[in-house]
């Protein structure tokens, strides 16, 4: 069974490996779900960012300061971003997010529905292959993630 870890919620270092980070588009319908669904029965951590209600940064920002700093921590502890970018959105925290784990070395898989704005920048600077559907995203991160528990 999967481990969920969620916005303060402790980064301990003692949590079932991969850490996979959730990253991506968090209003509209919550697509993490579907992850949790499909890999309910794995040995995995979940690293889910969304917060309900969502911090405002200009109505709370001490609160959306909080966020981004635990934002931070999961991504230093995560071992592999999955990311899902909602069409008409620009998501520029997700594409710090992207570049940050990119730097840091650790696999990214990226996912976007068309007319996400701006998806060719992120795989001309990137390299990264974008996957259409969130049901491809998902079978990208099977098997991925199979080959990350066999080694």
């Amino acid at each position: 069974m999967y481990t969920l870890i969620k916005p303060d919620d402790s980064l301990a270092s003692r949590m079932p490996t991969p850490r996979v980070y959730l990253g991506g588009q968090s209003r509209g319908r919550d697509w993490r779900i579907d992850f949790f669904q499909r890999f309910a029965r794995m040995d995995i951590t979940f690293i889910n960012p969304r917060r309900e209600p969502f911090v405002d940064p200009e109505m709370e920002p001490l609160a959306h300061a909080k966020q981004v700093e635990w934002e931070r921590k999961a991504l230093d502890v995560a071992d592999i971003g999955v990311f899902w970018l909602g069409e008409g959105l620009s998501n520029q925290a997700a594409r710090v997010e992207i570049g940050y784990m990119i730097g840091a070395q650790k696999p990214v898989l990226l996912g976007a529905q068309p007319g996400f704005m701006g998806v060719e920048h992120l795989v001309g600077f990137s390299g990264l292959v974008v996957a259409p559907t969130l049901d491809g995203l998902m079978n990208r991160f099977a098997s991925v993630v199979s080959g990350l528990q066999s080694s």
